[in-house]
């Protein structure tokens, strides 16, 4: 095998994946795959063990309405639950592959990855705020999606560039009161976050003129 051909077969195996991700929370393929057996071995956890368990990352972006090509599971959880989640990981069919002092921790599930977002933490160093917990993020109890506003929330104080560009696509598809709704959550966490927001906001609409004009 060439190069060339070595590296097409990765590129066909991550859209693959990122494919898999999308079926999984769009319920576009009634076949199981990979990404789904992990939601659903962490929805028999959340609900048997009452550990709340709020998705977030790129099946975030995919439940918000931006196929985003995924090749893990990122899930945040509450400060105080994490000790339990991971004693009970095993059960449900998890492996313990990195285990943090700071809780940001990491499972896998076959050969899906699972990251663990503690409430408590800090996106970045110089994040001005902390982690949510699922309760915050509107989830309190079992496996259920982010808030879109905890949800962006959490984009923008990642401060990474891939993090931007999800927002971007997810505010090009959002309606007017769900805007109002993100904006009006950020103020209140933070002045710099709605800042962003509304750089964003005016991103995705210019993004949005320029694809009408190529109708």
């Amino acid at each position: 095998m060439s190069p060339l051909d070595a590296e097409i077969q990765t590129a066909l195996k991550i859209l693959s994946r990122g494919a898999e991700g999308v079926d999984a929370v769009l319920g576009m393929n009634a076949a199981e795959n990979r990404f789904s057996l992990a939601l659903s071995s962490l929805q028999q956890l959340a609900e048997e063990q009452g550990i709340p368990i709020a998705i977030v990352g790129g099946l975030g972006a995919i439940r918000y309405g931006y196929p985003a090509a995924t090749q893990d599971i990122d899930v945040a959880v509450s400060k105080d639950q994490l000790s339990a989640l991971l004693s009970v990981a095993s059960r449900y069919g998890f492996v313990i592959a990195f285990e943090s002092k700071l809780g940001w921790h990491t499972l896998t599930h076959g050969d899906v990855e699972i990251n663990i977002v503690p409430e408590g933490g800090s996106a970045r160093d110089s994040s001005p705020t902390r982690i949510p917990g699922p309760q915050q993020m509107g989830i309190d109890s079992g496996l259920g999606y982010a808030s879109i506003e905890t949800w962006v929330e959490l984009k923008i104080s990642s401060g990474r560039q891939k993090d931007r560009a999800h927002v971007v696509e997810v505010l090009k598809l959002a309606d007017p009161n769900t805007v109002e709704k993100i904006r009006s959550h950020l103020n209140s966490v933070h002045e710099l976050y709605e800042q962003t927001m509304l750089d964003l906001l005016a991103e995705a609409e210019s993004e949005r003129e320029q694809e009408q004009e190529r109708k």
